[in-house]
């Protein structure tokens, strides 16, 4: 659209190149530190280099990362003083807490700076209507929502999922917080009642030695696929019968999104799955009632025989509401950055 676009970002030990075009945008890496893959720690480096930016606009997202209140204070106090940056923009992607024991008791004392984080900044940006209810709630700010995108290549593919069995497909970390285990319950008690059931993960993490012996001792069929390159985790995602994703903490799930702009159906948890609410498709569950669950993948299953069904998953209102970026950066520029 003709902008100038720098990221700054962390790398915490992937031993990445620091600077680097990619596609046209000027990504910055700056040494980070994240224990047990939290908190995100900016180097003095990356605070020395925020005291000199220069920017029209400052756009900082994640509330849980400590590298946020840093840059906020930073930007605010800049914005007062030599007026470089003229406007301060926050996405939170705010999920109420942490999702580990210690994150849940940081998040305790942390709140009080969140909130103060929030207050300073000029607009804030929600990804969907639930998570602008939690901002409110939680920090009593307004929030302009506008939803993540997809990449284009989503919409080239439909739902085609197998006849004769049932394939849940969760894709992501494998984290555990997300729940595996929940899902290799809801597999179990499918083979109990006679369905050939079939969990099969895209993702790799620290989890998944768990998972995997859990699935061994119970004789449950497991799929481990890992990491794929895009075109391949699409086949695999658009051949399953439903996305299942029983995570603890979302704050917004691309992989869901990603699943109903095909027609795959979704099977998430409450209550970050109210970020999905009203779309075709959508089984909004508790994911400790297994049997609930159950019984939201016998009703997908159901009308995978029924050709109608299939046919018409191109043209569910979650793939008319789930918009390409392109769309959605036009949201982003208009209401957000060039918006007095």
């Amino acid at each position: 659209m003709g902008f100038e676009v720098e990221v700054v970002t962390l790398d915490v030990g992937r031993g990445l190149l620091p600077i680097e075009e990619h596609k046209g945008v000027l990504v910055r890496r700056f040494r980070g530190y994240a224990p047990d893959n939290c908190y995100f720690i900016p180097s003095p480096d990356l605070v020395k280099y925020l005291k000199d930016v220069k920017a029209d606009i400052l756009h900082v997202h994640n509330i849980g990362s400590v590298l946020t209140p840093i840059t906020t204070f930073i930007a605010y106090r800049r914005k007062r003083e030599d007026k470089v940056i003229s406007k301060l923009v926050i996405t939170p992607h705010h999920h109420e807490g942490g999702s580990k024991w210690h994150t849940k008791m940081a998040w305790i004392p942390y709140k009080l700076i969140a909130r103060s984080t929030i207050q300073k900044a000029d607009i804030i940006h929600a990804v969907s209507e639930y998570e602008a209810r939690l901002i409110k709630r939680d920090f009593r700010r307004d929030s302009i929502v506008i939803p993540n995108g997809v990449d284009e290549d989503v919409f080239r593919h439909g739902w085609n999922p197998p006849r004769d069995r049932v394939i849940l497909c969760y894709a992501g970390r494998v984290e555990r917080y997300k729940r595996l285990d929940l899902t290799l319950k809801v597999v179990q008690e499918l083979k109990r009642r006679g369905i050939d059931a079939t969990l099969r993960v895209i993702g790799e993490g620290p989890e998944l030695p768990r998972i995997k012996k859990i699935a061994d001792r119970a004789k449950i069929e497991l799929e481990v696929l890992g990491f794929l390159p895009r075109e391949e985790y699409l086949r695999e995602l658009s051949t399953s019968t439903a996305l299942v994703n029983l995570s603890d903490y979302e704050a917004y799930s691309i992989v869901t999104a990603e699943a109903l702009a095909m027609g795959v159906p979704a099977i998430i948890a409450k209550p970050w799955a109210m970020t999905f609410e009203g779309m075709d498709r959508v089984y909004v569950v508790n994911k400790y009632d297994i049997r609930g669950v159950v019984g939201a993948v016998t009703k997908v299953y159901g009308n995978v025989s029924n050709p109608a069904y299939r046919a018409d998953s191109s043209r569910s209102n979650s793939s008319r509401r789930i918009l390409p970026w392109r769309q959605i950066v036009e949201q982003v520029v208009q209401r957000l950055y060039l918006w007095n």
